[in-house]
């Protein structure tokens, strides 16, 4: 979920009745491993709700998670040497903007990470 959660962040979940498109959801997968990333979409599958996730960096989207499988959603973060980031900070919206409507930037997005990583 980088830039919006980097290494070392001390993440801040909270239960959320509903999850938003844009919302950085906390869930567990099917093997019980954890997840924070965005809800891209809700669809009903059998007449039950699945919320679509995807990983900022992340190409594709995430199998879909059910309600039970929800956990919470992101409210704060806080950083080494800052005070706590609220998620309803300017660049917040607009990182979430970007991310929904331009979802090819995350291929940028992440050949800028690996390139940063080689040099």
């Amino acid at each position: 979920m980088y830039p919006c959660i980097r290494q070392n962040d001390l993440c801040t979940f909270e239960k959320a009745p509903v999850l938003k498109k844009g919302d950085i959801g906390l869930f567990h997968t099917k093997s019980g491993q954890l997840i924070a990333h965005r809800l891209i979409k809700t669809r009903y599958k059998n007449e039950q709700l699945h919320y679509i996730f995807k990983g900022d960096t992340n190409l594709y989207c995430d199998e879909p998670v059910t309600g039970e499988q929800v956990i919470g959603k992101l409210t704060a973060i806080s950083r080494k040497k800052q005070k706590k980031v609220y998620m309803a900070a300017p660049f917040d919206y607009i990182w979430c903007w970007l991310m929904l409507f331009f979802p090819f930037s995350s291929r940028f997005l992440k050949k800028y990470i690996n390139q940063k990583i080689v040099n």
